[in-house]
């Protein structure tokens, strides 16, 4: 059933506090549901998405804490602020350590509260009708309980933050979460791969530069003065070109920078969110990333674990992405039998979230039935007929394990996977199609 979207889910036991307000809140044009008890605040959440839940600590038939554990993935796209007693403070602190957004102490100023509330709401800019989980991750493991609350508390600060982890674990959406609560978002989110930007053209897409800078050449800013008080992700830093890694490390020691052919320092008043999938140590031991950007951009530094160390998010992810991939299908809406559940938590998910997305898409687009089973989420799991030892099959199936093992790697991209397996781009295609291996990436 699909869920009413609303913008606050109050949740306080005494009256009086309570319509208070409720009704500041509505006069504020918000609306609102108000719950009394805790069996009240889950049968709102079942029929209501809000934006945000402002909760009491203490209520009539248990507390907060209860609320927040047994709503579980239905608070996955909620901001949640705990309204405390000072006696109750540290509960609501372990609560904001778990991923909660804020906690008030009693007596609260009701327009403080408005405008966190507000805050709270701007930062959520991405429409809710648009099913694509950017709003943040859904986890139940205490591994990822762990990094959403980091990756929360961080984003209040101004300083540079490294996203380490493998290919597909969800490094962008980390560092979109970041910046949709940040109080950035207004503000643009720019991605970029660092490994796509050439030579030729690195001063100028970073730094921009002044008319005439290059025969014929136009006025045009660059990445740095584009993001304007927003963030700029930049994946695969260790991929950036040496000469760039100079340039960027003198730009956040100096808070800006010079457009290519100006004379007039910009300053940067943007935030750098950089990823990486490479081995760091590796990477700084042979200086293929400089030391010194590391140590500007490593304010913080925070490891996305890879899917298969998270193994009791599968079948809710899987769950999540049907509602966002499948809802159009004439099908929809679909489940998962238990032999494909079964699979899906036994397989070792090389290519991480990344790879399980694509297989729902796969499966929700070429589905028979609503009732997903194991050959529509792992095709090339599909008992063949035996037709005895081959040299020649062992040899297809190696080649086909490694080329898919190294695309993952390279984060679906076909050109950086066939420069590593020393093959051209053509070559690769037709050793896929040969092998049966469905096309994707660049």
């Amino acid at each position: 059933m699909k869920r009413e979207e609303i913008d606050v889910l109050l949740v306080e036991d005494d009256g009086i506090l309570g319509g208070a307000v409720a009704q500041r809140l509505r006069l504020e044009g918000l609306s609102i549901q108000w719950a009394r008890t805790v069996s009240q605040a889950l049968e709102s959440l079942e029929r209501h998405q809000p934006a945000l839940m402002l909760c009491d600590i203490r209520l009539p038939d248990g507390t907060g804490t209860d609320v927040y554990k047994r709503a579980g993935r239905l608070l996955w796209d909620t901001d949640v602020i705990f309204a405390t007693a000072y006696a109750e403070v540290q509960q609501a602190v372990d609560l904001v350590k778990a991923g909660a957004t804020d906690y008030l102490v009693k007596p609260y100023d009701i327009n403080d509260l408005v405008r966190r509330i507000q805050s709270s709401l701007a930062r959520a800019i991405l429409p809710r009708e648009v099913k694509i989980p950017f709003r943040s991750f859904h986890y139940e493991t205490p591994e990822m309980i762990r990094v959403v609350s980091h990756l929360k508390r961080l984003a209040r600060e101004n300083f540079s933050i490294l996203l380490l982890g493998e290919s597909g674990t969800g490094k962008e959406m980390a560092a979109r979460l970041i910046h949709e609560a940040s109080g950035r978002a207004p503000a643009p989110f720019i991605p970029v791969c660092c490994a796509d930007i050439t030579e030729s053209t690195l001063e100028a897409k970073y730094f921009g530069s002044e008319a005439g800078a290059a025969p014929g050449g136009a006025f045009s800013t660059g990445l740095l003065e584009q993001v304007g008080t927003g963030t700029l992700f930049l994946d695969e830093i260790c991929e950036m070109h040496p000469k760039m890694q100079v340039l960027l490390a003198r730009a956040l020691q100096d808070g800006g920078f010079h457009r290519l052919g100006g004379g007039s320092f910009v300053r940067f008043k943007g935030r750098i969110v950089a990823a990486t999938n490479a081995d760091l140590h590796e990477a700084l031991e042979s200086g293929r990333f400089r030391a010194d950007l590391y140590y500007r951009l490593q304010n913080a530094q925070v490891t996305i674990p890879p899917l298969r160390n998270r193994i009791a998010d599968i079948i809710p992810l899987t769950g999540k992405f049907l509602e966002a991939y499948g809802s159009t299908s004439p099908l929809a809406p679909f489940s998962i039998s238990d032999e494909a559940k079964r699979a899906l938590v036994e397989h070792h998910w090389p290519g991480n979230v990344r790879e399980l997305t694509n297989r729902v898409v796969q499966a929700c687009t070429l589905a028979d039935s609503s009732v997903l089973g194991m050959s529509d989420l792992f095709p090339e799991k599909i008992q063949q007929p035996d037709a005895g030892p081959s040299l020649s099959l062992a040899r297809a199936r190696a080649e086909k394990e490694e080329i898919e093992r190294v695309i993952a790697e390279c984060g679906g991209r076909i050109g950086a996977a066939a420069k590593r397996l020393g093959i051209s781009r053509t070559t690769l295609w037709k050793r896929r199609r040969e092998g049966g291996i469905q096309s994707g990436g660049d």
